[in-house]
């Protein structure tokens, strides 16, 4: 003959319940500081690119695409962006050497009037590069896609030009993202201003 006791059931967690409670939740917190931690690092790894011709050494995110198209000294793209893709750029010009700032901007003006569209300066303003003053141009425009046989919906893009002259060469360093991510992207392009040597 077997006894069995029925006993009230009872509510309250035992001291090794308790202690397993706040160990896990201690090491979830943890867990999250370190994913936390090493997504910003991953974020911020750079590779170096030099280019001795030119007299430019860069630092650009390691998971952005570089490509050298005509007419330009240094170019990286986001290519893991949906939509316009997030560009850094260089570009050296001829220009005169009695040219100034102004003339420059007249001349990208006109430029770009032409083959961007609905080109629009925002602002032009003085900017601390290298510690010299130069100067910095915002613009938008409308892009319609890189792809004619892909349709999609155009894309308002925010760009931020710093303005150098040195010599007979004007040097055009170029930011380019859509208007809705520009903002949260910005920092990029200020770390990549940084790190970067003419």
């Amino acid at each position: 003959m077997t006894i069995i006791e029925v006993r009230p059931q009872s509510d309250e967690i035992t001291l090794r319940q308790r202690w397993s409670h706040y160990f896990t939740l201690f090491f979830g917190v943890i867990a999250v500081v370190l994913a936390l931690n090493l997504r910003d690092s991953s974020e911020n790894i750079t590779r170096s690119y030099t280019n001795i011709q030119a007299g430019i050494r860069a630092s650009y995110p390691q998971n952005w695409v570089i490509d050298q198209p005509p007419g330009y000294v240094f170019r990286v793209r986001d290519m893991a962006r949906a939509g316009y893709k997030t560009t850094i750029q260089i570009e050296l010009r001829p220009i005169s050497l009695a040219a100034s700032v102004r003339n420059l901007i007249d001349i990208l003006t006109l430029d770009r009037s032409q083959t961007l569209a609905a080109y629009n300066v925002l602002s032009r303003s003085p900017f601390l590069f290298n510690d010299s003053e130069v100067t910095a141009l915002q613009y938008t425009f409308v892009s319609s896609g890189e792809s004619p046989f892909l349709e999609t919906l155009p894309t308002v893009v925010r760009g931020l030009d710093i303005l150098l002259l040195r010599g007979s060469q004007a040097i055009i360093i170029s930011f380019l993202a859509d208007t809705a991510s520009y903002e949260k992207q910005l920092p990029i392009f200020e770390r990549f201003l940084a790190a970067l040597v003419l």
